[in-house]
This record gives C-alpha cells, structure tokens and sequence, in this order.
C-alpha cells in the first residue's frame, strides 16, 4: 500500500483541519438553515445555486460508512425537509438532487460526510453528463448475479 497516499488521507480526514468542524464549532461564519443536536444544514459558500445546501453531522466521519445508522438515517429525513422547504421557497425549483460523494475517486473535496440537496431546474448546466455508449456496461444476469451476491456478502 502507498504509505504517501495514506498519510495524504489521514491528514485529510483528521477533524483538526476540518472546515466543517471549524464551522459547527462556531470559528468559521455560516449561513443556518437547520441545526439540531445531530446535524447543521447550511449553504455552502460557492453553492451550485441558490438554494443548495449542505446537510452535515455534527460528529466528524470522513465518510459515509464511518457514520452510524441513526444518524444516518437523520441525515436524510433533515434533507427530505429541506428538499421540501426549498420547492416551497422563492427559488427556483424544478426538482431537486441529493448527492454524497465519498472518497477521492468520488469527487470528496471535504473529508467531513456530507449530504448536497441542490434545487435544479431546466436549462440550469448542472448536472452528470455521460455518454451512454462509454459510461455504461452492458452485463448479463449472470454477471448481475455475481455483482450482487459479492456485495452482499458484506451487508
């Protein structure tokens, strides 16, 4: 294993260089939308657009799987709220995208989970861009098959 990349991650994931644990402890300035014991909903300070917020525990856990499941599962009724809260407010709002990128390889910029819900509307440029010919595999059930008895081996 590359110890360069690991000592990398660990500096990333340490709490001690967190900004979201720099603003839940009230040394950086936000932007409440929602706080409660468990988590603190809030824009982030370059939003894809108005309306875009960060729902995000209040414990440090640099990925998903180093969440328990309560909070967890509170994460995404606090994000069901704001998603309903933002198609009733003044922004725009067509429908609304809940993303989590967990790990480098996903696009985690900050190692402190967390929950986007962005409104999105038509014509808005935002969004996954693919080209079904190069970013889908064709499987077979077999193939399925075996995909999904492997990972539920570890469920």
């Amino acid at each position: 294993m590359n110890t360069t990349m690991i000592n990398s991650n660990r500096i990333k994931e340490d709490k001690s260089n967190c900004i979201f644990c720099k603003i839940i402890k009230g040394k950086s300035p936000v932007s409440i939308v929602y706080e409660d014991k468990k988590v603190l909903a809030f824009p982030p300070i370059q939003p894809v657009n108005q309306g875009h917020i960060l729902v995000v525990p209040k414990k440090h856990a640099p990925y998903l799987d180093d969440l328990d499941e309560e909070t967890t599962l509170h994460i995404m009724r606090i994000a069901r709220k704001i998603a309903a809260a933002i198609r009733k407010s003044k922004y725009r709002c067509e429908g609304i995208n809940l993303f989590v990128a967990d790990g480098d390889a996903a696009g985690q910029e900050v190692f402190h989970f967390h929950l986007h819900v962005y409104p999105r509307f038509e014509g808005n440029g935002f969004g996954f861009k693919y080209d079904r010919s190069k970013h889908f595999l064709y499987l077979n059930r077999p193939q399925l098959d075996e995909i999904a008895k492997e990972i539920n081996r570890y469920i």
